[in-house]
């Protein structure tokens, strides 16, 4: 369990934004969607579990989000984002269990800064009782078990407070917002950070290294890419005391807890094409990989903009 919670802590830190619009070899990813606009997305997620190397479950969910422009100040934009065309594959705890199963005709409404900076969800009780529905729904259509039971009576506690309910039910969203305001440039940069540890310790120490890949004025594109890791030699006290935590044995070998510590990986790599002029984004490639002990887990986002 405590590996299941560590899998699925760790998020994109929110960066600090620059000013600068572009230059030969920068560019700022900043928003000038105009009111009323409206574009659609397909949505991919994929999550692969191994456990000793060999492949333990996989799944896949496909959607679309509708997103709408439906006021425009000079203090930034209000956003209108509705979930269609659900579909899910995979194994039966997965359908029962990923929020993705409740999203369909979820509609969701918040603000953004002017540049295009998440800020903050206007309609989170709608959000949530919408969400609590659907969820009853689901668990109606099974046996009625005490697990059931239980999951929705965690899930309505979780659902009760504004800013769990933006934690657990619009990543997607975030995951879009993530870079905007922020300067990318072809030489890169890193920025140090600290993702959260939910057993309780010290938080990780990171690196964010952030880069502007590709600039093409002529075809309106830019394409950008951020990467966050883990700075294993900073964390490796912190690893070894989850690495005890989750060995069912005794781990007295220094090698082998240097080997472990090695082998460890979290990550996650975004990779963002966006228009220079309008804003509007066209792909997003999104991986988290979280490699600790035997168990590892890949999840990937692929959003594209429908034509």
């Amino acid at each position: 369990m405590k590996t299941t919670l560590l899998l699925f802590c760790l998020s994109l830190s929110a960066i600090s934004f620059s000013q600068n619009r572009i230059t030969d070899t920068s560019a700022t990813c900043i928003s000038f969607w105009g009111n009323k606009e409206s574009k659609v997305y397909l949505i991919k997620h994929s999550k692969e579990k191994f456990d000793a190397l060999k492949l333990r479950s996989s799944s896949e969910a496909y959607f679309e989000a509708h997103v709408k422009v439906i006021d425009s100040t000079s203090e930034g934009f209000t956003i209108e984002w509705v979930y269609r065309n659900f579909k899910a594959a995979g194994t039966p705890e997965h359908i029962m269990n990923s929020l993705s199963s409740i999203m369909e005709g979820l509609k969701i409404i918040y603000k953004t800064d002017d540049v295009g900076m998440f800020a903050e969800l206007v309609n989170w009780e709608e959000v949530r009782d919408f969400s609590i529905s659907n969820y009853e729904k689901v668990v109606a259509e099974n046996t009625q078990t005490k697990e059931f039971i239980a999951a929705l009576d965690q899930v309505k506690s979780i659902f009760q407070s504004k800013e769990n309910t933006e934690a657990l039910l619009i990543k997607e969203i975030k995951l879009f917002h993530t870079p905007y305001g922020v300067e990318y440039t072809k030489t890169g940069s890193i920025i140090e950070t600290e993702l959260p540890n939910v057993t309780g310790g010290s938080p990780f120490p990171a690196t964010i290294t952030m880069k502007l890949d590709k600039l093409d004025q002529n075809n309106d594109l830019i394409s950008i890419s951020l990467n966050q890791t883990i700075d294993k030699e900073k964390a490796g006290p912190i690893i070894i005391d989850i690495l005890k935590k989750l060995s069912s044995s005794p781990i007295g070998d220094e090698a082998e807890m240097n080997r472990q510590i090695k082998a460890m990986e979290i990550s996650d790599l975004s990779e963002y094409t966006y228009s220079l002029s309008s804003g509007w984004l066209s792909r997003i490639l999104y991986k988290r990989t979280s490699n600790i002990g035997p168990f590892k887990q890949v999840e990937t986002y692929v959003i594209t903009e429908k034509k």
